[in-house]
């Protein structure tokens, strides 16, 4: 079902918001529409009994997709994809792949407890691969792909930039 079967405009803005940003929560929906707080949260109730959109639980967050719209793996990926730290370690294990844990934490300047952290949960969830304390992005053909169709809904320029080295440098998809 599409947006132009459901009745009220506000419900077609959350489900259009969710459709054009998967993987987003309620904080983040509230952020991109200009609807209030509590219309939005009953939207996606309705949306969610109505079965045309599907909720994820994400650590603290609930992510909401359009029902059969991203496949499994890809809610993975863009549950991780919609938080800056992570995102930027893809990003730059994308440019620079067999990068160790010091160097990832040198060109991030983040403290290597920090990256530790955001590292071994991408590890948990099987977005990196680690061989010879050497980092790396598991799919990384599918991973760039959700980066740049997703590109307008990350708030950094890390995203722009990382999207026009894809496309234009020939990078073979593995």
């Amino acid at each position: 079902m599409s947006s132009d079967r459901i009745e009220l405009e506000p419900r077609k803005k959350v489900f259009e918001a969710i459709k054009a940003n998967p993987g987003s929560h309620l904080r983040e929906l509230d952020r991109i529409l200009d609807i209030p707080f509590g219309t939005i949260r009953y939207h996606v109730k309705v949306l969610i009994k109505r079965s045309l959109i599907v909720a994820k639980k994400e650590g603290k967050y609930k992510r909401f997709y359009v029902k059969g719209k991203i496949n499994r793996e890809d809610k993975k990926r863009l549950a991780v994809l919609r938080k800056e730290l992570p995102r930027t370690i893809i990003l730059l294990l994308l440019e620079f792949p067999d990068s160790t844990h010091k160097e990832i934490s040198e060109m991030m300047d983040v403290a290597p407890s920090t990256l530790s952290y955001h590292l071994k949960k991408m590890l948990d969830k099987g977005i990196l691969v680690c061989n010879d304390k050497k980092y790396n992005v598991r799919d990384k053909g599918s991973m760039a792909d959700l980066l740049i169709q997703y590109r307008s809904t990350y708030l950094d320029d890390l995203v722009d930039r990382f999207a026009r080295f894809w496309t234009t440098s020939g990078e073979e998809k593995k």
